[in-house]
């Protein structure tokens, strides 16, 4: 199969909603997106232990039916620490997922400190990092 380094910002969701937390399919079997965002910032992960996406092309855009884990790369991209991911390129993906969209609703809380701070304060990963350890030292 064909894969392609793409930015996970030019790929589109093919669903408008999500559910917070991975399914019992996934290794990372009932974990939060937003917790798996941390594990991996926090190195209990890389990235790589992730499974690549699959893209189609529709029209001039990339479009996935993974879209959980495009929304974990997509965040880690927002905080600085996702450029490019490989992705795998096929064919189609199921017709039930037909929406083509930039941004995706999360069902319930994604849960994950850094993406909580980042949204509340529209920080950077080192601004988050700071922001924690300060919180740290003022509870000691």
């Amino acid at each position: 199969m064909a894969e392609l380094r793409i930015a996970p910002s030019d790929i589109y969701y093919s669903q408008s909603s999500i559910s917070n937390c991975f399914s019992e399919a996934s290794e990372h079997t009932e974990n939060s997106i937003g917790d798996t965002v941390d594990g991996i910032l926090l190195k209990r992960y890389r990235i790589d232990d992730i499974p690549k996406i699959s893209v189609v092309r529709k029209g001039d855009v990339w479009v996935t039916a993974d879209n959980r884990r495009l929304w974990v790369f997509k965040t880690l991209e927002s905080l600085g620490q996702c450029a490019r991911i490989s992705v795998i390129i096929k064919k189609r993906i199921s017709n039930k997922k037909s929406v083509v969209q930039k941004d995706i609703k999360v069902r319930g809380d994604p849960g994950g400190i850094f993406y909580k701070l980042k949204t509340q304060h529209q920080m950077n990963f080192h601004d988050v990092l700071l922001a924690m350890s300060r919180i740290c030292l003022d509870t000691k």
